[in-house]
């Protein structure tokens, strides 16, 4: 009688459990990164609202910035400044003419981060940069 040997077995499941392992990761990678694009839109959208009824209403909107974060890291970094620091106590207004400076947001969850640069007019994103 033909069969496998005990040894054939153990190799071919090892391989199997070394190649779903890394699927397994790579799903989990997936999934941080999904994460941190509905996080960055969510604040777009939390955004644009508010500079829709900072139009309407002619009354200037503050927007907490700490509240965009939803349990990921949140930075933001000035216009002219190269560093991103915490969100902490900042805010930013929206008045009727625009912001007055544009910012770069980054959401980051572990090495995984996305970046946003809002428009000084909408509120809307000019630009979305990933390092996923």
């Amino acid at each position: 009688m033909k069969a496998f040997t005990l040894l054939e077995m153990i190799v071919v499941l090892a391989i199997a459990s070394l190649l779903i392992g890394l699927g397994a990761g790579a799903v989990q990678n997936l999934t941080q990164e999904h994460e941190l694009l509905r996080v960055a839109h969510d604040a777009e959208r939390t955004l644009m609202q508010a500079m829709t009824r900072t139009l309407t209403t002619v009354q200037p909107q503050r927007v907490d910035l700490s509240t965009l974060s939803q349990k990921v890291k949140l930075t933001v970094r000035h216009a002219g400044s190269e560093a991103f620091v915490s969100t902490r106590d900042q805010h930013l207004m929206l008045r009727p003419g625009g912001l007055c400076e544009p910012l770069t947001l980054r959401w980051q969850n572990g090495a995984n981060w996305v970046s946003a640069t809002l428009d000084p007019l909408t509120a809307g994103f000019q630009e979305l940069e990933e390092s996923l």
